[in-house]
């Protein structure tokens, strides 16, 4: 490709593309830097969390409700190590570990 004063417009190309990608870059990064440099206290943090724990552990308490046989499949394991309380242990970590619960459950095989 040749440019109107008969330059060839490649190598210039290059350099434009380039150059475009390293403001783009530049200007992600002043972003990230701003978005870092907002100060949140400690309690805002505790709060996010929390607002985000309700509705996970919903779906997981929702989860185990349904998955009767994987959270049996758990407690079986459970018992060998803590025989009181296993059912509950085993509710909770399948309402707490709901998105691994299968592969959890398959790890557990029934004694």
């Amino acid at each position: 490709m040749t440019k109107p004063d008969g330059a060839s417009a490649d190598h210039g190309d290059e350099m434009d593309v380039e150059g475009g990608s390293s403001s783009r870059i530049e200007r992600a990064m002043a972003l990230l830097r701003r978005v870092l440099e907002y100060q949140v206290s400690i309690g805002a943090l505790i709060e996010v969390a929390l607002w985000l724990a309700i509705p996970y552990l919903s779906i997981g308490f929702v989860w185990a409700l349904l998955h009767t046989e994987q959270v049996q499949q758990i407690q079986t394991r459970l018992e060998q190590v803590l025989p009181t309380g296993a059912d509950v242990a085993a509710f909770g970590l399948t309402t707490a570990l709901w998105p691994a619960s299968l592969q959890i459950a398959d790890a557990c095989p029934p004694r």
